[in-house]
């Protein structure tokens, strides 16, 4: 398994809108294969850095979902709220974990 870090920045007043379109994100993840699970996580004030924290089965089912279309979409909407590109860190679950 894996788990990818994704870190975003927002300004406080597009806050509340990465939040819905992260929440909608996630709900089509959940019909990705591969896709386990996801947290969000929050860090500061103004502005405001967002940790999203997914996991999958492998990193080629993560590599499916970055190029489905659906992500694509979701992800251009998200890019109009955000500070910056998000930096993306890949992780893998040791064995016995």
């Amino acid at each position: 398994m894996i788990k990818v870090l994704q870190e975003r920045r927002v300004k406080k007043k597009n806050f509340a809108k990465l939040i819905a379109y992260l929440n909608d994100l996630r709900a089509a993840a959940l019909h990705q294969s591969g896709y386990v699970t996801g947290e969000t996580l929050i860090r500061g004030n103004n502005p405001i850095d967002v940790l999203v924290i997914s996991t999958w089965i492998s990193e080629d089912h993560w590599k499916a979902w970055t190029t489905s279309e659906e992500r694509i979409q979701l992800n251009d909407i998200i890019s109009g709220v955000i500070e910056g590109d998000p930096k993306v860190s890949i992780y893998e679950v040791p064995p016995g974990e």
